[in-house]
């Protein structure tokens, strides 16, 4: 696993051995952001709420974002999580908590923290618990009005095209993974 692009590209990330984690292949982490290139352009925030190995905040930061926020239950995954971010030097531009991602939605909220772009990998069992979080995304109001949400799930768990205020606007398969994102819908100009 590596930075595929940036300032940080070429840089191997290290990871957890055995299944615990499913860190984003390269292939699908190279397809998100190629996606999102002109979202990173003007994004400040880019938020994990399942960190893993915090390779994706790291392609963040990589790429240009000025801030990345990694949430994780695992201990194991944030000692990962640190270790990669001070092997590419970018400790003064991530937040790492040890909570669940409730909880890490909760954080951001509380720090009057607005995200561009927000990546959920959840567990492929507790996708489902994913459109929950989304709702508390919105209610909480933590999304720029530009900002995307970025969901990699089990192609066999289908994905509304509209989550509350949230629409669908592409949906990608790799494989068995896929990956839904999600914008503001546009309000009516009358």
């Amino acid at each position: 696993m590596r930075v595929i692009a940036g300032i940080k590209r070429g840089t191997l990330l290290a990871t957890l051995q055995g299944d615990a984690i499913r860190p984003t292949s390269d292939k699908v982490k190279g397809a998100i952001f190629s996606s999102l290139q002109n979202d990173l352009r003007k994004a400040n925030v880019f938020v994990d709420l399942f960190g893993g190995t915090g390779a994706m905040g790291i392609e963040a930061l990589s790429r240009g974002v000025k801030k990345a926020y990694y949430f994780d239950i695992a201990k194991p995954s944030i000692e990962i999580i640190k270790k990669n971010i001070q092997k590419t030097a970018f400790q003064s531009q991530s937040i790492v908590q040890q909570q669940s991602a409730k909880e890490g939605i909760n954080y951001l909220y509380q720090n009057n923290e607005i995200c561009d772009i927000i990546f959920m990998d959840p567990p492929y069992k507790k996708s489902l618990d994913t459109l929950f979080l989304v709702q508390q995304i919105i209610e909480k109001k933590i999304l720029s009005k530009t900002g995307k949400i970025v969901i990699e799930h089990d192609k066999q768990t289908p994905f509304p095209k509209t989550i509350d205020s949230m629409i669908q606007y592409k949906e990608k398969n790799y494989g068995r993974i896929c990956i839904s994102y999600y914008c503001q819908k546009e309000e009516d100009s009358e």
